[in-house]
């Protein structure tokens, strides 16, 4: 049971750190494209899906359905924390960019995942070390 919690409670925070680190990324993609909505699905292990865009991406109705127009630009399959993770761009964004332009913009992409499967492989070690302790602290972690 510990290790389930211990599990959890490290994908949790490994998706929030992971989320406010790479508000600054696509902050930068913004400002690379800025008439373009993106979006980063990242699917964990374990089968739970988390969101994260811009202000211009459309954004599903639903929890379970992902970005509504999303097209996908760059995805990594099977890495140490994330089963998946997928940079998705506003499809309606494509109509109007050169070849160019979707050349940089996956150049861009394939660095992002790097970065978040870079840092995702190395964050968990130290946050089950507290998440760890914080449990044996309390004996039950709550």
């Amino acid at each position: 049971m510990t290790k389930q919690i211990n599990s959890a409670a490290t994908e949790q925070d490994v998706v929030f750190l992971a989320r406010e680190s790479f508000v600054g990324e696509l902050k930068n993609l913004n400002q690379q494209f800025p008439n373009t909505g993106f979006g980063i699905a990242l699917r964990t292990h374990e089968g739970n899906e988390y969101l994260l865009a811009n202000a211009r991406m459309p954004l599903p109705s639903a929890e379970s359905s992902g970005f509504p127009t999303g097209r996908q630009v760059a995805r990594l399959d099977n890495g140490d924390r994330f089963s998946s993770i997928e940079v998705l761009a506003d499809a309606r964004a494509f109509d109007s960019i050169s070849p160019v332009t979707e050349a940089e913009m996956l150049g861009n992409a394939l660095e992002l995942i790097a970065r978040i499967d870079s840092f995702a492989g190395t964050a968990p070690a130290r946050m089950l070390d507290a998440a760890q302790t914080q449990i044996a602290a309390t004996g039950t972690g709550g």
